[in-house]
């Protein structure tokens, strides 16, 4: 006892020396440059985080990836397994949970105005995708630092005593410099922020997030410097515009197809009762798949480079179809199962317990169709048409398609590529991908999910918006006067007489409603004496016209009060009352969500 004390003293004492500091430190310097300060900080450590990330990843696929192309690699079967199951034991002795994926959860909890991230996020994933992807698993390290750059930002706003608006706009900053720590890409990282996860963030909150995702590109580009991918300079004319038309056709579908994939594998799995079965299960099939196409171990952005190089050998390394790379018939079939392979193998990987991303399969996924749709017109078509620039637009298009970002894609792949001579293909692929997969599939890989559970809607469905932010819970009314279903009409008139409301809930010894009596169902017995102790309130109770559960969303709330013309439903806790809820209620809190925003911008 007397050391947790004494660590417990300390803690404070450095928590008041810390505050003191920043007294200090906010009364002598400008608001504005205060701001700045703490998104480079923010910047500083974000890029520090991608390093690590990167070099826990490059180590272990050096280590475990072999040396030698001819070599067929049978570890692959397992090499997935095994890294997904080291993530999720790290994750339980760790922290004692697995922590979630991907960014699904990180844009609901935005969505909901909660930002203060746990803070075993700033690290927690970073451990989890090293694993994941250094042996093997079929994700991108994309997500993962993003939501440790998130976390970063959200902690340092909460060490920091700052209200919510800093709280998300810090928060932003994180996840902005994540983004172009891991890519050496500050203005994709700025624009993926506005983009994907904070479409209502303030135009002035811009410069912040400049700062952020330029002091952690510096910071990943002087320590662990790596162009990424590899662009050969080459011009483009004016006859490529109908190509490049089809391919953005081709990318908007594929993109439904893989956010399609994704959604139904994770379902599907999901679906097996037993855990052990579904991992044994879905990391044999992942480590077979690499076997076959080794191409698919990890993030695959080397599959890439020897795609822009017409290396057409490499891909066939360690594969047991090594030696038939000079058969072209055999390296489009090849690269044909690749392209829909890829969204397989992400998927298991996801479904199974690991931790990674969809970005780099999608610019993986879209680099591949680009040089499939070169190869045939090139080969079946006698064109001549120039490999490395479909490519390219490809990857920005299939992003456009998969996040419902082109500016992101866009900006994302110029930046990566160097291609800026690409502009005008890479903006008429990617809105065209965007308009085309839009149309099949309106939501993002990262909303689909969150929508089909009742937890998100568009940015632009205001009302909808505001509805899906509150949460029953928090207004619930329990200032109603509970019966018990034996209780006499004698008894239950001497409650009416010391209640304010005319709605009366039912409820038995295990907190189970049995029903409601309004006040108008005994309003003409309340004055026949005789009945008081012939008459039970059994025998006057109904069934409400609908039930509300504390979890339920909002909309579907809202809907059953307008189908039964209702204006006070119950709520339940699974199945006990805990309450009721009325329409006159939701409406004051909407107006007072809509006035706090209204605030805000």
């Amino acid at each position: 006892m007397i050391p947790s004390v004494a660590v417990r003293q300390v803690k404070v004492r450095l928590r008041r020396r810390f505050n003191q500091a920043l007294r200090w430190l906010s009364g002598r310097i400008a608001a504005r440059n205060y701001l700045l300060l703490v998104s480079a900080i923010i910047g500083l450590v974000a890029g520090l985080g991608a390093v690590l990330l990167k070099s826990i990843v490059f180590g272990l696929k050096d280590w475990l990836h072999g040396q030698q192309p001819d070599a067929e690699q049978l570890w692959f079967v397992i090499l997935p397994l095994a890294g997904i199951l080291l993530r999720l034991l790290a994750d339980k002795l760790l922290f004692g949970e697995t922590l979630t994926p991907g960014l699904s959860n990180l844009i609901h909890a935005i969505s909901r105005k909660k930002v203060n991230l746990p803070a075993k996020d700033m690290y927690g994933h970073i451990i989890g995708s090293g694993l994941t992807v250094g042996f093997g698993g079929s994700v991108g390290l994309e997500a993962p630092i993003i939501r440790t750059g998130s976390a970063i930002g959200a902690n340092l706003a909460r060490l920091l005593l700052v209200g919510r608006k800093k709280q998300t706009l810090f928060l932003a900053c994180g996840a902005s410099a994540g983004m172009a720590a891991i890519f050496n890409t500050p203005i994709a990282g700025v624009l993926f922020a506005f983009e994907v996860l904070l479409r209502e963030i303030a135009l002035h909150s811009f410069i912040p997030l400049i700062i952020a995702a330029v002091t952690a590109t510096l910071v990943s580009s002087v320590l662990v410097y790596q162009k990424i991918f590899f662009l050969p300079e080459v011009s483009w004319g004016i006859g490529d515009i109908p190509w490049f038309v089809g391919l953005g056709l081709l990318c908007g579908l594929l993109s439904v197809y893989l956010i399609r994939t994704v959604n139904y594998v994770s379902s599907h799995f999901n679906g097996f009762q037993r855990g052990s079965y579904r991992f044994l299960l879905g990391g044999l099939s992942l480590g077979l798949l690499i076997f076959l196409m080794p191409p698919l171990f990890g993030e695959g952005y080397a599959t890439v480079n020897d795609l822009l190089e017409s290396r057409l050998d490499d891909l066939l390394n360690h594969s047991p179809f090594y030696g038939l790379g000079d058969r072209w018939w055999f390296i489009l079939l090849f690269l044909t199962f690749l392209l829909f392979a890829k969204a397989l193998a992400t998927a298991i990987t996801l479904s199974v317990g690991g931790n990674g991303g969809v970005f780099a399969p999608a610019m993986f996924t879209g680099a591949t169709l680009g040089y499939l749709f070169v190869q045939v017109l090139n080969q079946v078509g006698g064109l001549q048409l120039e490999g490395s620039n479909f490519i390219v637009v490809a990857m920005a298009g299939m992003l456009s398609g998969v996040f419902k970002a082109p500016l992101t894609g866009i900006f994302l792949i110029a930046e990566i590529t160097g291609g800026y001579n690409l502009f005008v293909p890479l903006m008429l692929v990617s809105a065209l991908a965007y308009f085309t997969g839009a149309y099949f599939e309106p939501f993002s890989i990262f909303t689909r999910e969150l929508f089909q559970q009742g937890l998100w809607v568009p940015a632009h469905e205001k009302d909808l918006t505001i509805l899906k932010s509150m949460e029953i819970r928090s207004l619930v009314e329990t200032n109603f006067t509970v019966v018990a279903p034996e209780s006499t009409l004698g008894e239950f008139v001497r409650v009416i007489a010391s209640s304010k409301r005319n709605v009366f809930p039912v409820v038995d010894a295990d907190q189970s409603l049995k029903g409601i009596i309004l006040l108008d169902d005994v309003r003409e017995l309340m004055f026949d004496t005789s009945a008081y102790e012939r008459i039970k309130v059994s025998d006057l109770m109904h069934r409400p016209p609908a039930f509300a559960d504390v979890t339920e969303p909002m909309d579907r709330v809202m809907a059953k009060f307008d189908q039964h013309e209702a204006w006070n439903l119950p709520v339940l806790e699974q199945g006990k009352y805990v309450g009721f809820v009325s329409k006159s209620h939701i409406f004051s809190h909407y107006r007072k969500v809509l006035q706090d925003q209204k605030e805000e911008l």
